[in-house]
């Protein structure tokens, strides 16, 4: 039956439908019905829409008893404006005429234009009295000038030398923090009996009894920690890495008090100007690399040795 109607459509209804078919992989059959279901639903809302327009004067109806109430609301409130403006009329109306006076304001008034006048003549008397006062300003500014300079510069010198300490002090610290680390890796070795250990970071044997900083003699990589050999035939491992630091709290927070002080009192004080000849930490030279010990020279060649 669907092939007879499909049969007896029009050539163009005919391709349309088979070339839809066709692009959505369908046979033309379900196209043809997919159409004429979307034909009953148009034809079903247009009933409906023309239903709703017998309703259109039943609701012009209701629109205009909406305007009419309204109307009324809007004539209340004009009604209660123009009252309002009456009663505004009449309350401007019983106010004092223009050309009434104030007795007690002109006394007032008086006595504060006195008050000026004698507030003019202290300032009169001030001006004179700094005048008079600052006659050497020229001679006091250059004194300031010049004790101002001679601070600045003492503070210069105070800020050098706290920097210098400070340095100092950083490299005392980093010596005692290698020495400790070093004492602790001899330390763990006379424990364990080990003469020599395998560098975890490159695999060289190291003697320890040669070691004279917790660093590789072959890669300069420090050690941290020392294990013992896990067997007879075993090898000891220098466990490489940044020991913990040694620095206390209050060293830190007695570091940072100077650091804030400088900082405060002292801005632009150690970035001088070049003309001055000062040099900052910025400008120093990098400290050269430190010459290789005689012990770390024996340690390094008896691996090679050993190997």
């Amino acid at each position: 039956m669907q092939g007879e109607d499909r049969a007896s459509l029009p050539d163009d209804l005919r391709t349309w439908v088979e070339a839809r078919a066709d692009e959505e992989g369908v046979d033309p059959e379900t196209v043809l019905a997919r159409a004429l279901g979307t034909y009953r639903l148009a034809v079903s809302d247009a009933g409906e829409s023309l239903d709703g327009d017998a309703t259109v004067p039943e609701r012009l109806d209701g629109v205009e008893g909406r305007v009419e109430a309204l109307e009324g609301e809007l004539d209340e409130k004009i009604s209660d404006v123009r009252t309002r403006v009456v009663q505004v009329k009449r309350e401007t109306d019983e106010k004092a005429p223009r050309d009434h006076a104030h007795p007690e304001l002109d006394a007032e008034l008086d006595r504060l234009a006195d008050d000026v006048h004698a507030t003019r003549n202290r300032m009169a008397d001030l001006d004179e009295r700094v005048d008079a006062g600052f006659e050497n300003f020229e001679e006091i500014l250059t004194y300031l000038d010049e004790t101002t300079a001679t601070v600045d510069e003492n503070l210069r010198t105070v800020a050098r030398t706290l920097l210098d300490l400070r340095a100092r002090a950083a490299d005392l610290e980093a010596a005692e923090r290698e020495r400790t680390a070093l004492s602790e890796l001899l330390r763990t070795a006379n424990a364990t009996g080990e003469k020599k250990a395998r560098c975890e970071d490159c695999g060289e044997t190291v003697h320890l009894d040669l070691l004279a900083e917790p660093r590789c003699p072959s890669c300069r990589t420090p050690f941290r920690d020392l294990s013992s050999s896990p067997g007879f035939f075993g090898s000891a491992t220098l466990h490489t890495g940044r020991p913990p630091a040694l620095e206390s709290a209050d060293s830190a927070r007695a570091t940072d008090a100077v650091e804030d002080l400088l900082d405060e009192a002292l801005t632009g004080v150690v970035d001088d100007d070049p003309a001055t000849g000062d040099v900052t930490d910025r400008d120093r030279p990098a400290a050269p690399r430190e010459e290789e010990s005689p012990q770390q020279g024996a340690a390094a060649g008896s691996e090679h040795g050993d190997d």
